[in-house]
């Protein structure tokens, strides 16, 4: 007689809960990276967006001087 093994269906199902665990994680990790990325891209756009303003501010600060200069 043949005796079943009762560990046996239990380790035929390790490789698919280790590929379950492993794919869960890189998931994980690739929308941990892909939030990363967007607040990098958050505040590389407000950091443009407050050169701009700063740029502008002085420009009209020089185009007054300028303006009192000719005067």
């Amino acid at each position: 007689m043949v005796e079943k093994n009762p560990a046996a269906p239990d380790f035929m199902l390790w490789p698919l809960v280790a590929g379950k665990v492993a794919g869960d994680m890189a998931l994980s990790a690739s929308l941990f990276a892909a939030r990363m990325v967007q607040i990098a891209l958050e505040s590389a756009d407000t950091a443009v967006t407050k050169y701009i303003e700063l740029t502008e501010q002085e420009i009209k600060r020089a185009q007054k001087r300028e303006s009192v200069k000719v005067e």
